[in-house]
């Protein structure tokens, strides 16, 4: 695999982190790692007695962490996502095992990040539907879920064995192209809008279908022009729809 992790561009998301001291630790396991970019959506008291407390040589990271009030903000310039997820979804063409995690990595250089849920119940699927990859970490006991920061910790352990020499660099090119996420979540809204309105898609094949082609794109990690290629097509589908129900209209 000539693929390696650049560390610069990798990034941690919590979602509704509940536990402040879970925060902080987390901080703790990113400095550790050598990761900076800490990014939390709708966090509690991220910046509590607590948390300062536990996140001991990563206050840095903790301090200069950026708030959220939505996902989509949050993962808006990533190219590259892969969210935890406690049950190992196998009919997913995106799952992978975590020691497995080098087969989900892109083809070039981008902005990655690791997503996170709650403590209480994880990631939702609507929030599962905006990751590239989906990432299971594998247990032995009766126990399947890990504590946050601990699951943190796990996978940036992982993820520093592809981490690239310190002194390779990249200029501008970062990402090549490939889509970021906000993009991919654009192109999916156009896309099941039009499935439904072509009845292509009825409503409660929703959930269905999407992840089917959630797991397309995933592998076919298109790039930007692909994606405004795909968002042209769809215009153009809705142009026709629009154009049949006004000549159906003039008729009756």
């Amino acid at each position: 695999m000539s693929f390696r992790v650049n560390v610069e561009n990798l990034s941690v998301i919590l979602v509704e982190p509940t536990h402040p001291g879970n925060i902080g630790a987390t901080a703790r396991a990113m400095a550790n790692m050598g990761v900076t970019d800490l990014r939390l959506v709708l966090p509690e008291e991220h910046l509590s007695e607590v948390a300062v407390k536990r996140a001991a040589h990563g206050l840095e990271v903790l301090k200069n962490a950026s708030v959220h009030e939505h996902l989509t903000d949050a993962l808006h310039d990533l190219h590259w996502v892969g969210g935890t997820t406690a049950r190992n979804r196998k009919a997913q063409d995106r799952t992978v095992l975590l020691p497995d995690i080098a087969q989900a990595f892109p083809d070039h250089s981008c902005r990655m990040g690791l997503l996170f849920g709650r403590e209480s119940s994880g990631l939702s699927n609507d929030e599962l539907a905006l990751c590239t990859a989906l990432i299971h970490i594998p247990t032995h006991g009766e126990a399947t879920s890990l504590n946050l920061s601990h699951a943190v910790m796990v996978t940036l352990y992982e993820m520093s064995r592809h981490y690239e020499p310190a002194n390779v660099t990249h200029g501008a090119d970062v990402g090549s192209g490939i889509a970021t996420v906000e993009e991919l979540a654009g192109l999916r809204q156009h896309l099941e809008s039009v499935l439904i309105q072509t009845d292509f898609m009825k409503t409660h094949q929703e959930t269905g279908i999407m992840k089917r082609f959630d797991d397309f794109f995933a592998r076919a990690q298109p790039t930007e022009h692909e994606i405004r290629m795909w968002r042209g097509m769809l215009h153009r589908v809705e142009i026709t729809i629009r154009r049949s129900l006004e000549n159906v209209s003039k008729q009756d």
